[in-house]
């Protein structure tokens, strides 16, 4: 929301106080997994955030057309300048929506359907429609849908058809858990044009898998006897972004089914975007080795410069950096420092000692000074290059390389051109002054 009631929150785990906005972020997927960790927290009376003003416990919600975020008071007593609730309750508000839609004929249908293709499949046992799940350890007590037996896993079949709010699904998620069985939703549709933010809380907690129960699947589960549900999933991509949704016929037996964090998939999201980071950091890393052993050298080799960093460029680029592509303009004058401070000597460049390229740096190109100083302490070269040459003239031309930065900063403000590359080559240095 552009402006929130609830501006600030406490982060209960660090003690710091965050904007809102910054909780919230801009990544949806994290988002969505974030809102529902909030309230399974909450419903464990272990809060992972608190109002700002109040300390009462919050959570995230959306507006109804699912664009905008905020924090809500979990209840208000009017204490608090921020009001975020109705006069229902939530419980109230859940339970008033959620049963309205319980018993649609759709419903219905769906329980039908999914029963008939339960008892077709040998590989379940003890199906029922609406059968009470009690609970071992506590008074608690749930009605799935459908419930069955897989290969010694009680699972709970529930179906989403308009709107199954995130209270139930977090609560029917840890009611499962405690009892050792499983819950696995199913959807009559699943589309990116008309998905609903309850939809996305299901199927981004569900490793990005979301299933589907049609006329379609159910005849090919009573052919085959074995059930058979369309899987609609998302993969994940290099560069961060995301395709259209990925569908595909599948059978019940060739899932992962997950108890320990309740989710049943059939692509495995997670271990793929594990795999693309892997082999993104192993490209990133090859290139930044390739770049650094490059530019010491590049001074005593016979091709130009250019030549060799128009192979770079695109590869810089398909990894995400906007790097120029003619090598003018890159700040060779600030790589070269950091590069040097990261070897101790000079790099790519005809001096002998280390503390040489801070004397030149401290009068003639004060701009790239400050980040060199910084990349000299991060490398721990300090004290080498204190007592190189004569220690009484770097030690003389740093006070007053000092005493200028007091007077006036704005020369030594970093010339930022080449930050973005700085940062690539050198990850060790971030944050850079």
């Amino acid at each position: 929301m552009d402006k929130p009631e609830i501006a600030e929150v406490l982060d209960t785990h660090s003690g710091s106080y965050l904007r809102a906005q910054d909780v919230i972020g801009s990544d949806y997927a994290a988002l969505v997994q974030l809102r529902s960790q909030a309230k399974a927290a909450h419903f464990k009376d272990q809060p992972l955030y608190r109002c700002s003003t109040c300390l009462t416990p919050v959570f995230i919600c959306a507006r109804k057309d699912g664009q905008k975020f905020f924090f809500k008071h979990s209840h208000e007593d009017g204490s608090c300048p921020a009001v975020t609730r109705s006069a229902l309750s939530q419980d109230e508000i859940d339970a008033r929506k959620y049963n309205g839609v319980k018993e649609s004929q759709a419903h219905l249908q769906m329980k039908d359907w999914l029963e008939a293709c339960l008892k077709a499949d040998p590989r379940f046992s003890l199906v029922n429609k609406e059968a009470r799940w009690a609970g071992r350890l506590t008074g608690e007590w749930r009605k799935p849908d459908v419930s069955a037996v897989y290969e010694g896993v009680r699972v709970a079949f529930e179906i989403q058809l308009t709107t199954t709010y995130l209270d139930v699904i977090v609560k029917r998620r840890e009611f499962y858990l405690q009892e050792g069985g499983l819950i696995f939703w199913v959807f009559a549709s699943f589309d990116n044009e008309h998905r609903r933010l309850t939809e996305d809380d299901v199927f981004y907690n569900n490793n990005q898998n979301a299933f589907i129960v049609n006329p379609g699947t159910v005849k090919e589960s009573l052919e085959q006897k074995r059930l058979m549900l369309e899987c609609v999933w998302q993969a994940p991509t290099a560069d961060g972004s995301h395709g259209a949704l990925r569908r595909q016929r599948v059978a019940f037996d060739q899932l992962t089914l997950d108890q320990a964090t309740q989710r049943a998939y059939f692509f495995d999201y997670e271990g793929a975007k594990e795999q693309l980071s892997a082999a993104r950091s192993s490209e990133v890393q090859a290139l930044q080795d390739e770049i650094d052993a490059w530019w010491d050298r590049k001074r005593d080799e016979d091709a130009p410069p250019q030549e060799t960093w128009t192979k770079f460029a695109p590869r810089l680029r398909k990894l995400g950096l906007q790097a120029p592509f003619s090598f003018r303009d890159v700040d060779q004058v600030l790589l070269t420092a950091l590069y040097s401070a990261k070897h101790g000597r000079p790099w790519g460049q005809r001096k002998n000692l280390l503390v040489e390229v801070a004397h030149h740096l401290a009068m003639k190109d004060r701009d790239r000074f400050v980040w060199f100083m910084h990349a000299v302490k991060r490398y721990g070269r300090e004290y080498e290059m204190a007592h190189e040459g004569d220690e009484m003239k770097w030690a003389a031309k740093l006070v007053r390389a000092k005493a200028d930065y007091r007077a006036d900063r704005l020369q030594f403000e970093p010339k930022r051109t080449s930050q973005a590359l700085a940062e690539f080559l050198f990850p060790e240095l971030c944050p850079f002054p």
